[in-house]
């Protein structure tokens, strides 16, 4: 029965994958991870020159082994080499069990939160280390990436050749060499050739990605990106820092209104110690201009 599954699972798959060939073409994910109680994000990669409408892109999960995902469809858009990163929607600070909050520095990166309530039967984001993890497009069929292998459930989680698990209790990220996603949901997940492993509950890394697409048919080759730390930021204090040097500095609320801004005309530096303590507590919008034009912007929660 399961050889069954699986080759019908091929010519329901396979029969677009030839379009899904070219390198630095279409979506694919770039960062996985499953932490702590519902700690659950994957952050997607647009590793193309133009924004990419989500309208027709879903994401999900094949529960345990299932030969059937459950997908959730997607809504927005996601910038040239830019990424969207999807939490699952637990924020309730309340919640305990299946309604856990998940952190507030997973909250502060996410673009947007999805599959709110918990039903064991359908619940297409509540993955877990064994449960296949797809990206589709059109009617979701076209996979077009997936971490794990669809028939397959591996027990805890997948794992390398050492037997090390790789897919729970993990923040994976897609190294930068990878230039498109696997659409193959029938090989064998060997992580270890296209992914680094971060430890649990590590999100710091979400909200931006490094990949080689961004130098092909780009005259700089060094890829602009900036980060923040802590986030969210407790004593409202963070240290920016960039790949290149800073012009200024925005901050932005929920609203859109500037709350606060920075200029670097004078001295040009690539770290800055941001102090926002007159700013009230919250999420907020930190947008960064560097030299050469590049703007860039991610969520910061401002704490007590």
């Amino acid at each position: 029965m399961k050889k069954l599954v699986l080759l019908a699972l091929s010519a329901l798959f396979t029969a677009n994958l030839q379009a899904q060939s070219t390198d630095c073409t279409e979506l694919f994910i770039s960062e996985y991870v499953v932490g702590s109680g519902n700690n659950r994000a994957l952050e997607l990669y647009n590793p193309t020159d133009a924004p990419i409408d989500l309208g027709s892109y879903q994401v999900g999960r094949f529960r345990d082994g299932s030969g059937t995902p459950m997908l959730l469809q997607l809504a927005g858009t996601i910038p040239a080499y830019g990424t969207y990163v999807v939490v699952v929607d637990k924020r309730d600070p309340n919640g305990t069990g299946f309604e856990e909050p998940v952190d507030m520095a997973l909250q502060a990166v996410a673009d947007t939160f999805v599959n709110p309530v918990y039903v064991q039967a359908n619940s297409p984001f509540y993955f877990n280390g064994d449960d296949a993890v797809p990206l589709t497009r059109g009617d979701g069929t076209t996979l077009l990436d997936l971490v794990g292998k669809i028939g397959e459930d591996p027990g805890t989680a997948w794992s390398d050749a050492n037997g090390t698990w790789w897919t729970t209790d993990k923040t994976l990220i897609r190294k930068p060499g990878i230039l498109k996603g696997d659409a193959n949901g029938l090989d064998d997940f060997l992580p270890e050739l296209e992914w680094d492993s971060l430890p649990e509950n590590t999100f710091t890394e979400l909200g931006w990605h490094t990949c080689d697409c961004f130098g092909l048919g780009v005259n700089d080759n060094e890829v602009a990106k900036f980060n923040m730390f802590p986030n969210p930021a407790v004593n409202k204090e963070l240290l920016v820092s960039a790949s290149r040097n800073i012009e200024s500095i925005q901050v932005f609320n929920i609203l859109g209104q500037e709350a606060a801004r920075v200029n670097f005309e004078k001295e040009p530096t690539s770290k800055h110690n941001l102090r926002l303590r007159h700013l009230n507590t919250g999420i907020y919008i930190v947008r960064v201009s560097l030299e050469g034009g590049a703007v860039l912007s991610r969520k910061v929660m401002l704490g007590q």
